[in-house]
């Protein structure tokens, strides 16, 4: 799925370009014709490393759950839809 096809509600990942595992997941929170806003809501804690102290867990939650503005044209994303919000194609 291309990212210019994302609108807001869709469910997408942020997929690891080697291991082809979802790094992120989130919701599009808003779109326009040139960005998506993307709210990140959980992360792949074994990736992450979250378990190898507090010190990571709380930057885990503070960056990478965070939101982000990503470009409709930036295919090194790796972003993929998961779930569409719309059931009509519109």
């Amino acid at each position: 799925m291309l990212m210019y096809t994302f609108k807001t509600g869709d469910l997408v990942a942020k997929i690891h370009p080697s291991i082809k595992e979802p790094l992120q997941v989130g919701l599009i929170i808003s779109d326009d014709e040139q960005t998506i806003t993307i709210k990140w809501t959980s992360f792949n804690k074994s990736f992450f490393m979250e378990k190898e102290g507090d010190i990571f867990r709380e930057l885990n939650k503070s960056f990478l759950l965070s939101t982000v503005q990503v470009y409709r044209g930036n295919q090194e994303a790796n972003l993929s839809l998961l779930n569409s919000s719309y059931f009509d194609g519109n």
